[in-house]
């Protein structure tokens, strides 16, 4: 069986934090080994969920060209995206990029949702380079509400 990497999350938007752990993931599994997997999250989009897909679904082409990597969109829970690549026949590790121990407590809670759906799924947690450490799409959303532009250093891929 092949593995495969996922690296889920919301990426609103795609900063050279996130491309750090996808470098990194890549060290571990290898190249076109790592998929990065861009959820709906509903706290973070003003949008009905069916545009919110469509809007990503956009998104995720225009990240996807920009990174040179796979990117898919999925609306529903990340169990289901570990069972359909399972399906697939590959064996799934889902990859958590931490910037802290903050991080870590947050993921650590989020996948124990994703356990009472369904067991023993594989999680890798690979921290970020410590140039990276205060980078977040929060703060970058804060900085460009401050000031547009003021956050483009930080961005591989602006939403």
């Amino acid at each position: 069986m092949k593995t495969i990497a996922i690296y889920p999350g919301s990426f609103n938007p795609f900063h050279i934090g996130h491309l750090n752990i996808v470098e990194k993931a890549e060290r571990i599994f290898g190249k076109g080994n790592v998929v990065v997997a861009m959820g709906i999250n509903p706290d973070k989009m003003n949008v009905h969920k069916s545009e919110q897909f469509h809007l990503k679904n956009e998104q995720s082409k225009e990240l996807s060209h920009k990174i040179g990597r796979e990117v898919i969109v999925y609306s529903d829970f990340l169990h289901q995206v570990i069972e359909h690549y399972e399906e697939l026949g590959y064996t799934v590790v889902i990859v958590k990029g931490l910037r802290n121990g903050h991080d870590l407590d947050y993921e650590v809670n989020q996948m124990r949702f994703v356990n009472d759906f369904k067991k023993d799924v594989n999680v890798v947690y690979i921290t970020c380079d410590k140039d990276f450490e205060h980078i977040s799409s929060s703060a970058i959303r804060k900085l460009q509400s401050f000031s547009p532009g003021s956050g483009d250093k930080y961005l591989v891929w602006e939403i």
